[in-house]
């Protein structure tokens, strides 16, 4: 009898517990919906990466609505990743030289006028090179696996393919946003097959 009534409180827990974990994912896909707006607010750049953005995030807000929230999180980030990708390589942030800004407190110390220490010899512009490098090296790897993956789980999404088509026509002139697509393409795949 005592078993029973244990496994009984075990099961409850259980079922409250797997209760809980939807909460958390409606809370992140909305966040996740909510960070997508803003973005597509501001959006520009290439008409054909933001036309497939826009159509992406229609699909996330239906999830949303039908309470499939798993699908519209992986959606709002396959958006959120065509946004980036339509709006191109990031502009460089203006003043990232060595000046000292004197109005506000360094963040190690509290004291006006420090900066933060930094690596000899590793400024912001090696730090740009090493990620286009390693951008560059992972691009290709990004584009293979999300067309195993599609063939794998046998996607039928023909947005998925288009996607996958597109980062490799731009594999060697531009592998950032290849990159950005085969993850887009990857977002979407997670979201079709449900983990």
């Amino acid at each position: 009898m005592k078993k029973a009534v244990v496994g009984v409180l075990a099961l409850l827990a259980g079922l409250s517990l797997a209760q809980q974990v939807d909460y958390r994912e409606a809370a992140r896909a909305a966040a996740a919906l909510a960070r997508l707006q803003t973005v597509a607010e501001k959006a520009s750049g290439e008409e054909k990466l933001l036309q497939w953005a826009q159509e992406v995030k229609a699909r996330a807000e239906r999830s949303y609505e039908a309470q499939d929230h798993f699908k519209a999180l992986r959606e709002a980030q396959a958006a959120l990743l065509l946004y980036r990708a339509a709006q191109g390589a990031p502009k460089e942030k203006e003043g990232m030289g060595g000046e000292v800004r004197r109005d506000r407190p360094a963040p190690e110390r509290g004291k006006p006028g420090l900066k933060a220490r930094r690596h000899p010899g590793f400024g912001p512009g090696e730090r740009r090179e090493a990620l286009a490098q390693r951008v560059k090296a992972q691009a290709p790897k990004a584009v293979e696996r999300a067309e195993k993956e599609l063939a794998y789980y046998r996607g039928q999404d023909p947005l998925v393919r288009s996607l996958i088509a597109e980062a490799k026509a731009r594999l060697d002139k531009e592998p950032g946003r290849a990159f950005l697509l085969a993850q887009a393409a990857l977002a979407l795949i997670s979201a079709e097959r449900g983990f």
